[in-house]
Order: C-alpha cells, then structure tokens, then sequence
C-alpha cells in the first residue's frame, strides 16, 4: 500500500512537471484554441483552425499571407495595392473581401460585418490602430516588418497561427538563400569603399529614407551605404542643397515615383554637378507589380536588384527576371513575367 502511495506521488509530480514544461505558443487545454505572444508581447489566444481573418494597418502581413497561400481565408480587404489588384484577376485562391483595395481602408464597423477570427494589425507609431481594434473586441495579433528579422518573425507568427509552419519555412529560407547570395558576393567590401546612395520617395518633394527605415537596410545588404542616414524620423523632407552636399554616388527612386520624379533629377540643372547624375546612376525600384523597397520579408527581391545594379560585374551571371519568377511562382502562385512585372 505504502509503495502504491509512493508510485502515485510520483506520477503525479511527473504530471505536474510535463505541464509545466508546454512550450508558450502551445495548445491550450481546451485543444479549441492556442495562446500566442505577439511581437509587442501580448499573450493572445486565438481560435484553432481558423478559416476568416483580416489584415489591418498591414501590407506586411497581406504579403506574408499570400507567401503562404492562406489568401484564400482573408475577409478584407485585398492586398498590396497594384500587385493586389493585378492578382484579382489571374488568382484562383480570390481573398473573400470584395472592393476594398487599400489595406487601411476599412473601418470597424465594416470589418465587425466580416467578422474575422484574428485580425493582423501592423504596429503604428503610437498604437492606436492596434487599440481601436481591441476595444471593438477582435482577437488581435500585433505585427512588425521595418526589419528583416520583424519581417522574419511575422512569417513565423503568422504561419503558426494559420498552421501551416512547413510553408513558413519554406518561405524564410528561400529569402535566406537570396541574403547569403548577396552576402557572398559583396560582403567582403570594405565600409569605405562602398557606393554612398540616396533613396528618394518619389512624391513630388525631396523625401528621403533615414536611418529608421527599411530602404536603409536594403541599401546595406546590398553594399552600400545611406548618405541620408544621420537623420530619423518617416520619410523626412529635406532641401536641394542638402542632397548636393550629400552627393550621392546614386539615387534610388522609391515605390512612388514616376517619370516626373526622374526627371526632377536628371533634367535639374541645380543636380547636374552629383556623382549620380553625371554617372547616370539614377535608378527606380522595380514596383509595377508590387514593391521591392517595401518592409516585408520579399523585399529580398529588392536586395538582390538592388546590389546586381551597383556591382553589375559581381553579379553578371544573375538574371533577375529569372529570381524574380521563381520567387513569386513559389510565393504569389504566378510568376513575376506572368503577373505583367517589368524591370
């Protein structure tokens, strides 16, 4: 008798050991539901099996959400802008939600007519998208992506909760793949020997990327350095004279430009006397179909564009049209070519 009480005990702090030990992001006991921590550290609880979510605030998450072919459970509203809308007509896999193309274009009382399961909200400045959308009383799940490795963890957090980590994976080391690619083949440039660039918006006005924003990093993976780096803030405007005393040995124009913004540089004679312009080194990221200076893990594409065009020997036997299709091929469902994308 003694050793049967003695047996139990032990079993019973075996019990209680193993459910000590369940990992965080674990099914909780009710096998209904799991319980995440976000990337602001708030501990969610979100449905298993989860068949309707949304995307607010965040073109980061609709980009991961496509890259995992789980599109086809998105409520509202279409994402990613021109690549959304292109996407529309050639995807089988059609998100629910029908006419809303910007992905901060709907409002709560819109999104509680969807009712999502989850909804993916990116993480603004001050939190107040974030807020509005818990006071209203949607399971909320807080993204980042101004970096890679947000980026990286959002694919993470995200194909958890839409179980279906074997593609997040799959997903993470295709990007992987492409950063060590590069790494290989400019990594061993000295910081003093490296292009100094400048990304330009591309809006009608001398907005600039700063040392807070992911253009930055795209830059330095690709080696190169930001001459705009020294400043902060969210695309922050600055004169002529500021960029000549810069004097960028190149100039990326941004998602927003167009033929104008080009022409303000190369038909400026107050520009005439940069390295960039009497180079010709004036370029515009690649963003009919879709937007590689954008944060979110695929702009991968935009680091490999990006270093292919500053060391164009370095990279003489890399056809980025053909990274480009098998990129999306694999991660949108239609390759690059086929989607209308040009570079």
């Amino acid at each position: 008798m003694k050793k049967a009480g003695i047996l139990l005990s032990v079993c019973l702090l075996l019990m209680l050991v193993t459910a000590c030990s369940v990992p965080q992001n674990a099914r909780d006991s009710d096998n209904q539901t799991i319980t995440v921590t976000d990337m602001v550290d708030r501990q969610v609880k979100v449905p298993r099996n989860i068949q309707r979510f949304s995307c607010q605030n965040s073109q980061v998450a609709a980009y991961i959400v496509y890259a995992l072919g789980q599109q086809d459970k998105l409520v509202a509203p279409v994402p990613l802008g021109k690549l959304g809308r292109t996407m529309a007509k050639t995807d089988d896999k059609k998100s629910i939600g029908n006419g809303i193309e910007r992905v901060h274009s709907v409002n709560v009382e819109q999104l509680l007519m969807l009712k999502p399961q989850v909804v993916f909200c990116q993480v603004d400045l001050d939190g107040t998208a974030l807020q509005q959308l818990v006071d209203s009383g949607f399971t909320v799940v807080a993204i980042k992506g101004e970096t890679l490795e947000d980026g990286f963890e959002a694919v993470r957090l995200i194909a958890k909760i839409l179980d279906c980590e074997d593609k997040g994976k799959e997903y993470t080391n295709a990007c992987e793949k492409l950063l060590q690619m590069v790494e290989s083949r400019v990594g061993d440039v000295p910081v003093e020997n490296r292009p100094r660039a400048l990304v330009e918006r591309g809006a009608g006005n001398f907005a600039v990327a700063s040392d807070d924003m992911s253009e930055t990093l795209i830059l330095r993976r690709a080696g190169a350095e930001n001459v705009a780096a020294g400043l902060r803030a969210f695309w922050p405007v600055v004169s002529p004279e500021r960029i000549i005393e810069w004097n960028p040995d190149a100039i990326f124009l941004g998602r927003l430009a167009g033929e104008d913004d080009t022409k303000r540089f190369l038909d400026n004679t107050i520009f005439s006397t940069l390295k960039a312009i009497a180079n010709k080194q004036v370029y515009v990221f690649p963003s009919n179909i879709g937007c590689w200076d954008f944060p979110a893990p695929h702009c991968v594409l935009g680091i490999v564009w990006t270093a292919k065009t500053l060391y164009p020997d370095r990279f003489a036997d890399v056809n980025m049209t053909e990274i480009a299709d098998d990129f999306y091929k694999r991660f949108i469902g239609t390759s690059f070519t086929e989607l209308g994308g040009k570079l």
